[in-house]
C-alpha cells in the first residue's frame, strides 16, 4: 500500500523540500523532493505512525488511517526559529511574542538543557550573554554584574528566596523539570516587586493537559572528569481535562580535577530531586494546576572556596527544600480576559560552617556551625482586562512572608569546649504590593507599555535571647515605560525606562551573618535601594530570515545601593551601607543559518554572543570599581545538522563552541580586616575554553533514542573563572542517552 502526499509550511503553505519521512519504530523511510512531494509504502496495521522531520521544522507524528491510501495527503509542519523566536509569559503575566518586548529577553528550551547535560542553574545560564558563572556548583548567579539579590528567580512565576548573603543561588531547583527557561533583562519591579533590578529568570513548567497522551522520558549521562552520573525520568499521563506528571532526577559526582591535574578534594556533589505536576480543567474557562518539588543536596567546599588560605576540605554542606504552588485561572473571554490566583509555600534548611585557624600554629581553632531554617510563602491575585482590541490592562496585588531561624553550635578546639547560641528566631520580612500595567498597540508599528507599583514592607529582627527584636517598616514606589517600534515585520527597535527597587532584608538590617567573605553585621538604618534603568535595543531578522541579531545597551543609576563597608565593631569584618553606584554595558548576539550545506537536507549555523559591564562604586571613589563586575566575555559556536536516510540513523549534529573571557583589571577593594572571601576581589586572567559535541538520533528504534557525546574544555585549559580562588574543571568527556516512549 502506497501513501502519496505533500509536506508544506503551516503558515506560508510553501512546500517543504527534503523533509525526512519514516515509519515509527521501523527502518523504512523516504524524503520529500524539491516540491515537497513524497510516497511511502506502508503495511496496513492496527495503528501505524509516520514521523516527519526537517532541520527547520518541529518534528510531527501522524497516525495513518484508511482514507490516506485513496488520495494525496497534505501534512503541515510548524517552522522552528533558531533565535529570537518564541513566546514568553514572564514579562507581563501573559503570552507575548519575544520580538514585541520593550526589554531584551532570551529563551532556553528543555531540549538544550538535556543535550548539554547541565548540572544546575548557573551552568545552564552561562552561555546566555550577560550571565557570569563563578564555580562549577553552588555558584552565585550574576546578571549584568549584579548577583541574585538584585535578580529574581522564579518557578512558574513564583518567587524563590534563599538564605545565602549573595541571594538565591538556584542549586536546589531542578532545571530539568521545565518546558523552557525565560530570561527578561532590565527592570521588572512593576510586575514582580523587590529585587527585579537586573532582570528576572522564570522556569516554566509544561501544562499537564493534552489530547490522550501517555509518555515516558528516560535519560542517563556520565561525565569522566568527576565520575558524574546523571539519571532523569519523567512519566506523563495527559488528557484534555486532566493530567499528571512525575519527574525524578538523581545526580552524583566524585571529586573534580583541575586543568593542571590537581584533584579538588571535597568537591563532590549529590542531588536528589522529585517533582509532581498535575491539573484539572473544569471547562474551557476554569482550570487549576498544582506543582510540588522536593530537593535534597549534599556538597563540599574544596580548598580555596572561602578564600586563598582556607582549607575547608572536610566540610560537607547539606540542604533540603520543599516547594508547592497552586494556580487557578478563570477565562471568561470577554472584557475580562482572565482572573488568576497563585499561591505558594517553601520550607527549607541548610548548614553553614565558619572555621577559624590559629595564627600561631596554623591549626584549626574554632568552628561556628550555623543551622539556617526558613519558611516562606505568598501569592498573587491579578486580572487581565481587554480594554479594547489593542489595549490590555493588567492589575493585581501580591505579597510574601519570609521567616528565618539561625541557631549556632560553637566548637572551641583550642580549649576543648562546646556551646551554642540561639541566634535569631522568626526573623524575616513581609511585603505587600499593588500594581497596574498597561499595554497598547498603536497602529501597525508601535507597541507601548507603562506601569506603576507601590510596595509596603516590614522587616523583623525576630527573637533574640527570648525578647522580641526590632520591627522596621519600608515603602517603595516603582514604575516603568517603554515602547517597541517595528518599521517592518523583521526589525524591532525598543526603548525602556524603569524605576526598580530592592527592600533591605532582615539579614542586612539586623543579623550577624557568617558568610564566605567573613562575619558581617547588619545596619538597621538601611533604606531601600533604587535603580533608574535605561535600556535600548534592536533585534530582528534579515537576508531571508537566515540572519538573526539582537543588540542591547543599558545604563543603570543605583541610588541608595546597599554595599559593603568596614565595620566599626572589633568582632565583625564588615557591615552594610547605602551608597550610590553606576552600571553600564550591553549584550550582543548574532547567528546566520546556511541551508542545503553539502546535502539539501543539511544546515550550518554560525553564532556568536558577547557581553560587557562597567561598574563604578561611588562610595570608595569617583571611578572606583564596583564589587563583582565580570570581565568582557565572548561566546562563539559552529553547529552543523543533517538528516540522512540510513537504515538506523535519522539525523545527526556536530557542534564546536568557544568561550573567551578577557583579563579582569578592575577589582573592588577588599574590606578592611578581611581576606576578601572567595570571589570578586581576585583579578582573573584571560582564558579561552573550547568544547565539542556530536549527536545522533533515530526514528527507527523504540523510544526514538538520542545519543550525545561532548568534550568540555578540549585542551584541558587551567584557569580560574571570574575572580575565583578555585580553578575551573579540566577536560571532561560527557555522554548522555535519551529515550522518549
Amino acid at each position: 500500500n502506497i501513501i502519496q502526499g505533500i509536506v508544506v509550511d503551516k503558515l506560508s503553505k510553501e512546500p517543504v523540500d527534503f523533509a525526512n519521512i519514516s515509519i515509527k519504530n521501523s527502518a523504512t523511510g523516504t524524503t520529500t523532493d524539491a516540491k515537497g512531494r513524497f510516497n511511502i509504502a506502508i503495511e496496513k496495521e492496527e495503528q501505524t505512525i509516520i514521523v516527519i522531520s526537517h532541520i527547520n521544522y518541529h518534528k510531527k507524528e501522524v497516525v495513518i488511517n484508511d482514507s490516506m491510501f485513496s488520495g494525496n495527503v497534505t501534512i503541515y509542519l510548524s517552522a522552528k526559529e533558531f533565535q529570537l523566536s518564541g513566546v514568553v509569559v514572564s514579562a507581563g503575566l501573559y503570552e507575548q511574542p519575544l520580538d514585541k518586548l520593550t526589554k531584551p529577553a532570551d529563551l532556553i528550551l528543555h531540549k538544550d538543557i538535556v543535550d548539554n547535560m547541565n548540572s544546575n542553574m548557573a551552568d545552564v545560564l552561562n552561555k546566555t550573554p550577560g550571565f557570569t558563572q563563578v564555580w562549577e556548583y553552588h555558584s552565585p548567579i550574576i546578571l549584568r554584574g549584579l548577583n541574585s539579590n538584585r535578580l529574581i528567580i522564579m518557578k512558574d512565576g513564583n518567587r524563590r528566596i534563599g538564605t545565602f548573603p549573595g541571594g538565591y543561588f538556584g542549586q536546589d531547583m531542578n532545571i530539568y523539570d521545565s518546558r523552557q527557561i525565560e530570561i527578561v533583562k532590565g527592570p521588572g519591579s512593576v510586575i514582580y516587586g523587590s529585587g527585579a533590578i537586573s532582570g528576572i529568570i522564570n522556569l516554566v513548567s509544561a501544562e499537564p493537559f493534552d489530547k490522550n497522551k501517555n509518555s515516558v522520558q528516560l535519560s542517563g549521562g556520565y561525565g569522566s572528569n568527576n565520575n558524574e552520573f546523571l539519571e532523569l525520568i519523567k512519566i506523563c499521563h495527559k488528557r484534555e481535562n486532566f493530567g499528571i506528571s512525575l519527574n525524578g532526577k538523581y545526580r552524583k559526582t566524585g571529586e573534580m580535577v583541575y586543568g593542571n591535574g590537581e584533584v579538588a578534594e571535597n568537591s563532590n556533589v549529590e542531588d536528589r530531586d522529585v517533582s509532581l505536576n498535575t491539573g484539572y480543567k473544569f471547562s474551557d474557562e476554569h482550570k487549576i494546576i498544582v506543582n510540588a518539588n522536593y530537593h535534597y543536596g549534599n556538597w563540599g567546599k574544596p580548598r580555596g572556596f572561602n578564600g586563598p588560605t582556607k582549607r575547608f576540605t572536610k566540610v560537607r554542606n547539606e540542604e533540603e527544600n520543599f516547594h508547592v504552588d497552586f494556580a487557578y485561572c478563570y477565562k471568561p473571554k470577554r472584557f475580562v480576559e482572565s482572573v488568576n490566583l497563585n499561591l505558594y509555600y517553601d520550607n527549607g534548611w541548610r548548614d553553614y560552617y565558619q572555621y577559624k585557624y590559629s595564627i600561631v600554629s596554623g591549626k584549626l581553632s574554632t568552628l561556628d556551625l550555623v543551622h539556617y531554617r526558613n519558611n516562606y510563602g505568598g501569592g498573587r491575585l491579578y486580572t487581565i482586562l481587554n480594554v479594547s482590541k489593542k489595549n490590555k490592562l493588567t492589575t493585581g496585588i501580591d505579597g510574601y512572608l519570609f521567616r528565618l531561624d539561625n541557631p549556632v553550635e560553637l566548637f572551641d578546639y583550642y580549649n576543648d569546649t562546646y556551646g551554642h547560641a540561639s541566634g535569631l528566631k522568626n526573623a524575616g520580612q513581609q511585603n505587600i504590593g499593588a500594581f497596574v500595567s498597561d499595554e497598547w498597540q498603536i497602529g501597525e508599528k508601535w507597541q507601548v507599555v507603562s506601569g506603576i507599583r507601590f510596595d509596603l514592607a516590614s522587616v523583623i529582627e525576630g527573637k533574640k535571647n527570648e525578647e522580641n527584636g526590632r520591627n522596621e517598616k519600608r515603602k517603595a514606589i516603582s514604575g516603568n515605560t517603554g515602547f517597541v517600534y517595528s518599521p517592518n515585520n523583521t526589525t524591532h527597535i525598543s526603548l525602556n525606562i524603569g524605576r526598580a527597587f530592592r527592600m533591605p532584608t532582615t539579614e542586612e538590617l539586623f543579623a550577624r551573618i557568617i558568610s564566605c567573605k567573613g562575619i558581617k553585621v547588619g545596619n538597621p538604618d538601611l533604606q531601600p535601594e533604587y535603580s533608574w534603568n535605561f535600556d535600548i535595543g534592536i533585534r530582528g531578522k534579515a537576508l531571508k530570515q537566515r540572519l538573526k541579531y539582537d543588540f542591547a545597551l543599558f545604563y543603570n543609576i543605583l541610588d541608595g545601593f546597599i554595599n559593603e563597608a568596614p565595620a566599626k565593631e572589633v568582632d565583625f569584618d564588615f557591615t552594610l551601607k547605602n551608597t550610590d553606584a553606576m552600571l553600564m554595558g550591553g549584550e550582543f548576539s548574532i547567528a546566520y543559518q546556511f541551508n542545503k550545506v553539502f546535502k539539501p537536507s543539511n544546515s550550518l549555523c554560525l553564532g556568536t554572543g558577547a557581553a560587557y559591564v562597567y561598574g563604578i562604586d561611588l562610595l570608595n571613589g569617583k571611578n572606583a570599581p564596583l564589587f563583582g563586575i565580570p570581565p568582557f566575555k565572548l561566546d562563539a559556536e559552529i553547529d552543523y545538522k543533517g538528516f540522512i536516510n540510513k537504515k538506523w540513523i535519522t539525523g545527526y549534529s556536530i557542534k564546536f563552541d568557544m568561550e573567551y573571557a578577557s583579563p579582569q583589571n578592575r577589582v573592588a577593594k577588599i574590606p578592611e580586616g578581611t581576606d576578601g572571601g572567595p570571589w570578586g576581589y581576585q583579578p582573573s586572567d584571560s582564558h579561552a575554553v573550547f568544547n565539542f559535541a556530536i549527536g545522533i538520533n533515530s526514528n527507527s528504534f523504540l523510544g526514538f533514542p538520542k545519543l550525545r557525546f561532548m568534550i568540555k574544555n578540549i585542551f584541558n585549559t587551567n584557569y580560574q573563572p571570574f575572580g575565583s580562588y578555585i580553578p575551573a574543571m579540566g577536560r571532561n568527556f560527557k555522554i548522555i542517552l535519551s529515550f522518549h516512549f
